[in-house]
């Protein structure tokens, strides 16, 4: 298991890092890059962690689960959307919604780390490319006025995509369970094995539309749920849970 993260130094910079035991080995620059550098290391118990990626752009599917609301018998891809670099914040940061009284949920997502750039990509270079695995929670506000209908304003909110708490290049997206739930409530719950579409056929259908670049996330989309769908309140807590990869927890707050 190598599992790579990003954390306040001592200066309070961020920071990359690579996970030893008890202990967070600095590194000069991305994990994917060349000529990586070790640097100092910090007890981990006093690491505070950051997003684990810093994405170009994140890419997001959805209606991407056997069974998932909106998917029909003759879809043969999934809805694709983007979501910004702005979004993106780390495990235990603050979800923030600036359209009071607009409802907003989470949801539960495996998402891909891409290690090399990627355009037309053939299977064997897509499936070199996966850098690694990580969690991430796509957060999503009600069709804002009832006429977003490119997603915009509902899923490119600043803060609304929670990823982390590391990235595992040793993970292998099986059969493993994947849950999102709503405080202490079970909203979504699948295994990683009903996506429809997998990880490399994935970047090999992006990448003949769009470049990926180092560091890009894609986002595989949401379980589907096991009970009505709850909205996020004051201080509720929304945590993306996948056995074997980890716990992505985070708060939300009105603004």
């Amino acid at each position: 298991m190598v599992r790579y993260v990003r954390i306040k130094d001592q200066q309070g910079s961020d920071s990359w890092g690579r996970l030893e035991g008890q202990f967070v080995q600095f590194l000069d620059r991305a994990p994917w890059e060349d000529k990586v550098l070790e640097t100092n290391r910090t007890p981990l118990r006093t690491a505070e962690f950051r997003a684990p990626v810093q994405p170009s752009k994140i890419i997001a599917l959805a209606v991407n689960y056997e069974g998932a609301t909106g998917r029909h018998a003759e879809d043969d891809e999934p809805v694709v959307f983007l979501k910004p670099p702005s979004a993106v914040i780390g495990p235990n940061e603050d979800i923030r919604c600036p359209f009071a009284g607009v409802r907003v949920w989470g949801e539960s997502e495996l998402a891909v780390v891409v290690g090399e750039r990627l355009t037309r990509a053939t299977n064997q270079a897509a499936r070199r490319a996966i850098f690694g695995y990580t969690l991430a929670n796509d957060v999503t506000a009600e069709n804002v006025l009832d006429r977003d209908h490119h997603l915009a304003r509902s899923k490119a909110i600043d803060t609304f995509c929670p990823i982390g708490p590391w990235v595992d290049t040793a993970f292998v997206p099986s059969d493993q369970k994947l849950q999102g739930w709503h405080n202490e409530t079970l909203l979504r719950e699948s295994a990683l094995d009903r996506r429809v579409m997998k990880e490399v056929a994935m970047l090999v259908w992006i990448s003949s539309w769009m470049t990926l670049e180092p560091g890009d996330v894609v986002l595989t989309g949401a379980p589907t749920r096991v009970r009505d769908r709850m909205y996020l309140g004051e201080a509720d807590e929304f945590s993306c849970c996948i056995e074997g990869l980890g716990t992505l927890k985070n708060t939300f707050r009105w603004v």
